[in-house]
């Protein structure tokens, strides 16, 4: 008589072929697709040992319909697609995947959803689009569908009667469908637009509103895959960016690897990720406690009854005490003008009867500093930490991009000194007579460089060039008409690298406009005109930003943050 094992193991052996359907990664290069698929289908037969069918799919529901029926053995699905296949018909997470620390040559795009329109259209917020025609991707799609129907609520939009939605099944399907005005604004990933940002020389897209971070889809398995093939498949994944790079192409970007899935289920934490609040919200609307606004709680009740989601009773004791704080998580506490940012939060956090809690989490190299460091990280997984702000800089960092996806609502500090601030400066060398315009980013100043070079790029197209020393700096002058080189103007966003740069051209007998964006006592000393803002407008406008994704009623503002250029008393080009 056979023992079970050998049962088990000549029924795993009569499965001879596997299905792997996928949703390829932004980044990848569609002119030759055929190839990247067959070096996909050659690495994972190879370590299989079976037939392996690669079918390339961006429609959820038909990717879903096939797992159910059995038709596909495993997918790379996206948050709400994989939670919604877990409910219907059990399917499993075996890899997940995680975002290393980048290069300069191929930076980590974070994963959320946005929401884009034509920059010369007259849609300037996404009140605009009611009554529009509006791109999503399809109603199983996260970043293209789910989130993107909460941002609309959240700006007073009701996805299913104040607009006229168009699913276009890919995520490049909406960009273009934006691009060419078939539609007034759609939805996709961030990575999608980006690239599409990346391709362009001016791009002809802006962007309307994101969302907070969100953890990737998984790659998922059907119910009663072969315990064998299922552990060498899982094996095959996580060493497929190292042993054949080529087919790794198809499922991960260049800064993810695959790592194993822990096997968890549904959560609020789930839940509020999915909706994009923090999970006691989420919380407080299952166990009914009031100051939700009514559309959030309704969004939530809905997706609960959906996803078939029933808290036990240990779980509900647990998630029952009200968050009550915000975390201001910023690099140190000698950010540039940090009181009155921290003022004008509190006022608005005032409002709601919450409290700010300063968390400066960088520049810590010492032990103690470290352990600091864990403390704060500590604080902030608190559950009375119900949203967070950060700033650009400590956003790109491991620990708060995995704080930012523990399911609390985020948002951007500077959001609208990167946006407006950069207009109001390129605005004032253009109106100074400036021709060509350079932008030299730095390590020390309020803005992130590689977010500000590609919001540089965006708003001045091929007129604009980034430099990163100021030897590429005096090259690319030099290479301009001596006439011209009077009418180049630079950007720095740092005083002390502004002071820098005046004096390596001096030398050279180069003298060219210069604006700073620190407005610090150095540059009014050095005579450098600067970029200047109402520090505690900049606090009190993302504060509002964050209540409104934790779904707290507030006062309705139009604000638009104040920016102006500080001259000096003798403003000249020097």
């Amino acid at each position: 008589m056979l023992c079970m094992e050998q049962i088990r193991s000549e029924k795993e052996s009569d499965q001879q072929r596997l299905v792997l359907a996928i949703n390829p990664v932004t980044r990848h290069d569609f002119a030759q697709p055929e190839v990247d698929v067959d070096a996909l289908k050659r690495y994972l037969s190879s370590a299989l040992g079976v037939e392996v069918a690669v079918e390339l799919r961006e429609n959820y529901e038909e990717t879903l319909a096939g797992m159910e029926r059995r038709e596909i053995d495993v997918a790379r699905l996206g948050p709400y697609a994989f939670v919604l296949a877990q409910a219907r018909f059990g399917a499993r997470a075996l890899a997940n995947t995680i975002d290393i620390v980048s290069s300069s040559d191929s930076p980590t795009v974070p994963y959320r959803s946005v929401i884009v329109t034509r920059a010369d259209s007259d849609i300037k917020s996404l009140v605009d689009v009611k009554g529009q025609a509006f791109g999503f991707v399809d109603r199983n799609s996260t970043t293209g569908y789910l989130v993107a129907t909460f941002l609309l609520q959240q700006a007073g939009i009701d996805p299913g009667h104040d607009i006229q939605p168009v699913f276009l099944l890919s995520h490049s399907a909406v960009i273009e469908a934006v691009e060419r005005g078939e539609v007034a604004a759609g939805a996709v990933m961030q990575s999608q637009y980006v690239h599409y940002s990346e391709q362009k020389e001016k791009p002809a897209l802006a962007l309307l509103s994101s969302s907070a971070l969100l953890s990737r889809g998984p790659i998922a398995i059907r119910p009663n895959l072969p315990t064998q093939l299922e552990r060498k498949l899982l094996s095959a994944l996580l060493q497929i960016h190292q042993a054949a790079p080529d087919a790794a192409r198809l499922l991960l970007a260049p800064t993810q690897r695959f790592t194993p899935a822990s096997q968890r289920e549904m959560t609020l934490k789930t839940i509020a990720e999915l909706v994009g609040v923090s999970y006691a919200t989420v919380s407080r609307a299952i166990n009914g406690h009031g100051r939700i606004a009514p559309a959030t709680m309704a969004r939530i009740l809905k997706l609960v009854e959906e996803l078939g989601y029933r808290p036990n009773a240990s779980a509900r004791d647990l998630h029952r005490s009200r968050g009550d704080l915000v975390g201001l998580v910023i690099p140190d506490l000698s950010y540039p003008g940090l009181n009155g940012i921290v003022n004008g939060i509190q006022a608005s956090l005032d409002q709601a009867q919450m409290q700010l809690v300063i968390c400066p989490v960088q520049n810590m190299s010492s032990d103690s500093g470290a352990e600091r460091q864990k403390a704060y990280f500590d604080l902030l997984y608190n559950n009375r930490v119900e949203g967070l702000l950060l700033t650009q800089w400590s956003a790109i960092q491991p620990e708060t991009l995995e704080l930012a996806q523990s399911g609390r609502p985020t948002t951007i500090l500077e959001q609208e000194l990167l946006a407006q601030g950069l207009r109001a400066t390129i605005d004032w060398l253009e109106q100074q007579g400036c021709k060509h315009l350079f932008l030299v980013a730095s390590t020390d100043s309020i803005l992130e460089p590689s977010l500000t070079r590609s919001m540089f790029k965006q708003l001045t197209g091929p007129k604009g060039v980034s430099v990163d020393s100021s030897d590429d700096l005096i090259s690319a002058l030099s290479q301009l008409e001596t006439k011209s080189r009077n009418l180049a103007g630079i950007l720095c966003t740092s005083d002390q690298r502004a002071l820098e740069i005046q004096g390596c051209l001096a030398k050279k007998d180069l003298h060219p406009i210069i604006i700073s964006m620190g407005n610090s006592a150095l540059a009014r000393w050095a005579n450098i005109p600067a970029l200047a803002f109402d520090e505690f407008q900049l606090g009190q406008l993302a504060a509002q930003r964050l209540l409104k994704k934790l779904s707290i009623d507030g006062p309705e503002t139009k604000q638009v943050l104040r920016t102006w250029i500080e001259t000096g008393r003798d403003m000249r080009r020097s």
